[in-house]
């Protein structure tokens, strides 16, 4: 066991030889779900108490209120639609009646207690989470693993996952995240470091340079970045058109 450790710890410090033990272990694609697993459950651990404590306390009608008004604000700054004086008014005459809705749904009283309830509500979020990270670890893999063939590397399905799968220890600074001023910057920079990490896992698991591996990585991200941008451009237009 403390192998395995040392093991993942020289692989934050992108210790070339780290990742090639980690990719040579027996089982490395169910070892890179574990890992995964456990990371984004140990990085949820404050969320879920946070959500835990949030689930239990009684709805506050004006923080609701205060929350849609926000929202609407920000419509307005960046959806044309919400630039109509009358839309705007509109809009606004509908706040209390939606505050009034969301507070009596969340006083319908559950078959449980509010505590159990609660604790099984954030329970949910929490497991959701941790096995969203898996959905999004496959997901974005795939797409790397089409760039990495198209510039001429290779590697076997699970060997690549599984190798990869070390980008997510980076994650655990996800616990500072609360922390007033520098949670939000420490969470970023171990975003990035998660990046880094995966470059150099691309590396060794495909045989490409550290180049193309930046490529690789990075290509799918731009390439959802326009495409989300280009629907967002498409979803203002259709809103500016029906209002």
């Amino acid at each position: 066991m403390s192998s395995l450790f040392n093991t993942l710890l020289r692989t934050v410090i992108l210790d070339d030889s780290a990742y090639r033990e980690w990719r040579e272990r027996p089982n490395v694609f169910l070892r890179g779900i574990v890992l995964i697993l456990i990371v984004s459950l140990i990085a949820g651990l404050v969320g879920f108490g946070m959500r835990l404590v949030s689930e239990v306390q009684p709805v506050d009608a004006d923080e609701i209120r205060e929350g849609i008004r926000e929202s609407f604000e920000m419509q307005r700054q960046f959806n044309p639609g919400f630039q109509d004086p009358e839309v705007y008014e509109m809009a606004e005459e509908m706040v209390d009646t939606i505050v009034a809705m969301i507070v009596d749904i969340a006083n319908i009283r559950p078959p449980l207690p509010v505590g159990v309830a609660g604790f099984f509500s954030a329970l949910g979020a929490w497991l959701t989470g941790a096995l969203s990270s898996i959905g999004g670890w496959l997901f974005y893999g795939a797409l790397v693993l089409v760039a990495v063939n198209l510039l001429g590397g290779s590697a076997k399905l699970r060997d690549f996952y599984g190798t990869v799968a070390v980008f997510s220890i980076p994650g655990l600074i996800g616990l500072l995240g609360p922390i007033p001023c520098v949670g939000g910057i420490l969470v970023f920079l171990g975003t990035i470091w998660g990046i880094v990490m995966y470059v150099k896992a691309t590396s060794v698991a495909t045989g490409l340079d550290i180049g193309r591996s930046v490529v690789a990585v990075l290509a799918p991200f731009v390439i959802l970045l326009l495409l989300a941008l280009a629907l967002t451009i498409l979803f203002v237009l259709w809103m500016v058109i029906i209002l």
